[in-house]
């Protein structure tokens, strides 16, 4: 939510993730002096996070803390720092996302997925490879699911959706153009829309009917951090499974026929072919 707070709220959002385990023993009197703030602006903060309170932001930051810990890398750090560091951030955003994604909207676009006439997913930039890898996942499902890698071809087929179609953007930001284009397209034939986003705030989220939010924390060289992708792939392959366990038949055929045909282009092991030597 920081990139949609205003000036000052946003000084205390990142005076708490700068160093939420100061927070936790802090009072609200405290934060404010720190950061130059006052207590309503502490509160007013809190309301925006749809928490009760201070105490309530303290709670769940202790929670937080207590599992995490992951620092960015720094210039300072050597080759095995930085592997440690990065790989820690990329198990932490796929982790948060269990506290992110709302069970209850994951349930529906699983439903929606599978009873859907056809499905187009839509992504732009590191995004485009997820929602490649999402259009192959269902098509092995046997669902109409399509990905088109050039911006134009996702706008015309989005905008020939119609109701009982779904279209599912994947966006890190929420604000690529080209992929808030193609989903308006999309709502104006009367299609569903979901976006997989990491900003509960962006324009991207507004637009969708439904939202998933899942992602990681940028930093000076992890633009887009893979984390973030790691984490909506994460997600796609969660939805992959819940619509195969919601029409398990349909899946398994689908799979068989698909594995059958994959086995084709398959080299045999060397050990499928070795003979065993004779008696």
């Amino acid at each position: 939510m920081l990139p949609s707070l205003t000036p000052k709220l946003a000084v205390v959002a990142e005076e708490i993730l700068a160093d939420p385990t100061i927070v936790v023993r802090q009072s609200v009197s405290e934060l404010a002096q720190r950061t130059g703030t006052s207590m309503s602006t502490i509160v007013r903060l809190c309301q925006e996070l749809g928490l009760r309170g201070f105490q309530d932001l303290k709670l769940r930051l202790a929670a937080e803390v207590s599992t995490t810990g992951v620092t960015e890398p720094s210039e300072s750090d050597d080759g095995e720092s930085i592997l440690s560091k990065v790989l820690s951030s990329t198990v932490d955003a796929i982790s948060h996302t269990q506290h992110t994604l709302d069970k209850a909207s994951f349930h529906q676009v699983s439903e929606l997925l599978v009873n859907a006439r056809s499905i187009i997913f839509l992504g732009a930039g590191a995004s485009a490879a997820v929602a490649f890898d999402a259009a192959f996942r269902f098509r092995t499902l046997g669902h109409r699911a399509e990905f088109h890698n050039d911006s134009h071809m996702q706008l015309t087929a989005a905008r020939f959706l119609r109701p009982g179609d779904v279209a599912l953007a994947i966006s890190h930001s929420g604000s690529t153009r080209e992929t808030l284009t193609a989903l308006e397209a999309a709502s104006s034939g009367g299609a569903h829309t979901v976006a997989i986003t990491t900003f509960a705030r962006s324009p991207l989220a507004e637009l969708a009917d439904q939202v998933l939010l899942a992602g990681g924390t940028e930093s000076e060289f992890r633009i887009a951090a893979v984390s973030s992708r790691l984490a909506h792939l994460a997600v796609v392959d969660a939805l992959f499974v819940a619509a195969a366990r919601l029409r398990p038949e349909r899946a398994r055929a689908a799979q068989e026929l698909w594995g059958d045909m994959i086995a084709e282009h398959r080299l045999s092991p060397p050990w499928a072919t070795r003979r065993e030597p004779a008696d």
